[in-house]
């Protein structure tokens, strides 16, 4: 069953998708708590919370929320608040208190937020919106009666988590996604098919550029800090489900070696989060999706996993529980024009194009909605799901810019209007330099790589198939209220082109114009963000009289219309060069 209900507040919390947690009995102690006759319950409730938290942060409070009838806890209580510095933070929150950390007998707020989350789309406690609060569920009770007291986790417990794990969505697009036919994959390749790709809050590393970084790397230290920390959103959710479905036997994590060419050369690196399903995945799987004699398993789909980050969040996750709300209810195919008929009369507005994102996204959710062009036929089956509904929903003009964009893009895959969404967040900046170098190689045909770090450029492109091949230097910015080129970055790049130009290794030894083609003897420059404001041109044209050296100032909005013109063979890497590298400001795109 669909319930519409209003917002009764604001906490807009962020229930369906985790990143941290993977202790599978820590998981169990967390369910227990909602069951007043487990031993955890009773635990907390008689020693830990008093022995870890302070009369000042609360204790008496999480104590008369243990002992409350009927126990629902509210999500304050259970997370605790956060504490700056960090080193410094005490135990405020029950699930705190339940799980025991690395260093000391709690936990922090974050990770405790994440077990919630983590209990809650495992189906095992449930959500009241009108009271902020978690109660436990019939089949989360199934699982502290099953629950053995030992470290190790029982058969019984093994059974109920892994029909908690199909009840998942995101965990049938995994396995979905591993099955036979595609075999072995990588966390980046699991992620960039997982979730609403295309905007914040679904992100993914480009692979092919991160394996050319690593190739760059110019130690083991920085090639394994690199491993460990570039990846984006989507992928530390693939990584972290994967790690799930590892400890309970339904996958294998093998590493896997990528290789990479450009240009003459090619780069080869392993990815050890890289995974393969098992036989008794294979057989979950099977019973998920209702195949033989088993029924199709119920799935938990929640209104915050719709949208993460976004700005336009509430908008997004609105637009999308509708449209489930509308294929789910219907008994036959639904014609993208008739969800957006239906999404006018609740006041929110959209393209078909918007539509058939939406719905691509909803599949890479893990729902089994079958598409035939402009027509939906929904094949799953859902437990009851709550949209409520907020009071006001308004798009933002960033949103508005990414449907004018999308509907230009025919040929180029929608994913890349993540870049919009990147290109306005200064903490996505090194994501937003891998992405906007994927763009331009893997679509555009240029060859080139993602430098980045100390002393490099961003990345570098060129070509080599014209009958005067070019290499162009880039800097991309992310800015969320448009960038104006400050001289200390206009002189950032005149090193650059200098170094490229003298090419002395005395003035840089990390040599980073090596990768260009040895053949290149033109070069550009080139800036990427959102938009550019203020005296921009003026920094432009004094870095090009400087450096006797053509450049531009390219919004991101214009880079993608190329791209696509390039897949659609309406243009091509010469006529980049002579629109945006002329030294004429007026033309399109600068």
């Amino acid at each position: 069953m669909i319930s519409v209900i209003p917002t009764y507040n604001n906490n807009f919390r962020a229930f369906g998708w985790v990143q941290d947690p993977s202790n599978l009995r820590s998981l169990c102690n967390v369910v227990a708590i909602f069951d007043s006759n487990s031993e955890k319950h009773k635990e907390l409730l008689n020693k830990t919370v008093s022995q870890l938290v302070l009369e000042e942060d609360g204790r008496a409070d999480l104590i008369a929320a243990l002992k409350a009838k009927p126990l629902k806890i509210k999500f304050s209580h259970l997370t605790g608040t956060a504490f700056y510095p960090r080193s410094q933070s005490r135990c405020n929150g029950i699930v705190q208190a339940a799980v025991k950390g690395q260093s000391r007998p709690f936990i922090g707020d974050w990770p405790a937020d994440n077990f919630v989350r983590w209990a809650h789309c495992f189906g095992f406690i449930k959500y009241d919106y009108k009271t902020d609060a978690f109660e436990i569920t019939p089949s989360g009770l199934e699982l502290c009666k099953a629950n053995s007291g030992e470290a190790d986790l029982s058969l019984c417990e093994k059974k109920l988590l892994i029909n908690a794990a199909l009840a998942y969505p995101p965990v049938i697009r995994i396995l979905t996604l591993l099955s036979p036919e595609n075999a072995h994959l990588t966390k980046f390749e699991i992620g960039r098919q997982l979730g609403f790709v295309g905007e914040a809050g679904f992100t993914s590393m480009p692979q092919n550029p991160f394996i050319r970084a690593l190739s760059g790397a110019e130690s083991a230290k920085e090639k394994n800090a690199m491993k460990a920390d570039w990846e984006g959103s989507s992928d530390k959710y693939a990584r972290m489900i994967s790690k799930w479905l590892e400890k309970l036997g339904l996958v294998e994590q093998i590493a896997k070696t990528v290789t990479v060419r450009v240009g003459n050369s090619e780069y080869s690196e392993s990815i050890g989060q890289s995974y393969m399903i098992t036989a008794q995945g294979i057989t979950a799987l099977n019973k998920a999706l209702g195949k033989s004699r088993h029924a199709r398993i119920s799935k938990n789909i929640f209104y915050e996993m719709l949208a993460t980050k976004n700005s336009d969040r509430e908008f997004l996750r609105t637009r999308r529980a509708l449209i489930i709300k509308q294929l789910s209810e219907s008994k036959k195919e639904v014609a993208a024009d008739a969800i957006v008929s239906y999404l006018d009369t609740q006041n929110i507005s959209a393209t078909p194009g918007t539509v058939c994102d939406d719905v691509q996204g909803l599949i890479n959710m893990g729902l089994d909605i079958k598409i035939n062009g402009n027509y939906f036929k929904w094949n799953d089956v859902i437990n009851d799901f709550v949209i409520p509904l907020p009071q006001k929903l308004a798009k933002s003009q960033l949103e508005y810019f990414k449907d004018k964009i999308r509907k230009d893009l025919e040929n180029l895959s929608h994913e890349y209007l993540a870049l919009i969404d990147l290109s306005y967040d200064s903490k996505q900046n090194r994501l937003f330099e891998m992405k906007t170098i994927e763009l331009l190689t893997e679509e555009c045909g240029y060859n080139g790589l993602h430098l980045g770090g100390s002393r490099r450029p961003d990345g570098i492109i060129y070509t080599t198939e014209l009958t005067d091949n070019y290499g162009v230097i880039i800097d991309t910015k992310a800015y969320s209220g448009g960038y104006n080129l400050p001289i200390s970055q206009a002189d950032e790049m005149e090193r650059y082109i200098r170094e490229n130009q003298s090419r002395d290794a005395t003035i840089n030894s990390n040599k980073w114009w090596k990768n260009f083609d040895e053949s290149i003897c033109q070069f550009y420059f080139m800036f990427v963000s959102g938009h550019f404001i203020g005296n921009y041109k003026s920094q432009l044209k004094r870095l090009m009289n400087s450096t006797k050296t053509n450049g531009a100032a390219v919004r991101i909005g214009e880079l993608l219309v190329c791209a696509e013109k390039i897949k659609a063979n309406e243009s091509d890497l010469k006529k980049i060069a002579d629109n945006y590298f002329s030294g004429n400001f007026d033309v399109k795109g600068t």
